[in-house]
Parts: C-alpha cells; structure tokens; sequence
C-alpha cells in the first residue's frame, strides 16, 4: 500500500479543505508535536498532509503538486455524491471515459485528483 505524503505550508488547514469535500480526517497530530501530520482518507484512499518546511524550497511551494495527478478509486455507486461533495475544487466533469470508467477531476490544495469508478 502507498500512503502518500502531500507536503503542505499548513496541513491542519488543507485538512479542513478535504474535509470540506468530504474526506475523513483519520488522525491528527498536535501541532506541539514537533511532527505536523494529518492523516486522511476516502473510501479506501489514504493520504498524510505533512509540512512544506525541510521538503519544498521555499522557492518551489507554489510548485507543489505540479506534475502529479492522484488517481483515487471510489465505489461507482459513490460517484454522483463525491462529485457533489467536491463542487468547490472541479476542474473537469463527471462523465464517463473511453477505456470504461466514470472520473471527474478536482484539485485541492494545489493537489490534483482523478477520481474513477471502480
């Protein structure tokens, strides 16, 4: 299994984003922790949001995510409602491709997703 880690200025406030469209916020770790780390998740996708600071160059944050799409699989039964719950980050329409899957894309937090059916 991989469990991404998305490198964000402020992963307490990305994750209210996500919860936002609907995510689940699996942990959180105190911000006095020394380690900033959220954990969150949809369906049986699972994603950290970590901190930008000793990852990304402060030169380079406004190029996270740049050249990375995620492609999240979800119950196609699910489709309609998470695409509603994503309304505020689309970036292209719920509709069906030409190898057999239903996607739309969103992008959160300057993250980029593919959602599809399974």
């Amino acid at each position: 299994m991989i469990k991404p880690i998305l490198a964000c200025e402020n992963p307490y406030q990305a994750a209210e984003s996500f919860r936002e469209a609907g995510w689940s916020i699996d942990f959180t770790q105190p911000p006095e922790s020394g380690d900033p780390l959220v954990g969150i998740s949809l369906f049986d996708n699972h994603f950290l949001l970590g901190i930008t600071e000793g990852y990304v160059p402060d030169n380079a944050a406004p190029y996270i995510g740049c050249g990375v799409v995620f492609y999240v699989v979800i119950p196609e039964s699910e489709m309609e409602n998470t695409c509603q719950g994503h309304k505020d980050f689309l970036t292209g329409k719920l509709q069906p491709q030409s190898w057999g899957d239903l996607t739309f894309e969103a992008k959160i937090c300057g993250f980029k997703f593919m959602f599809a059916s399974e």
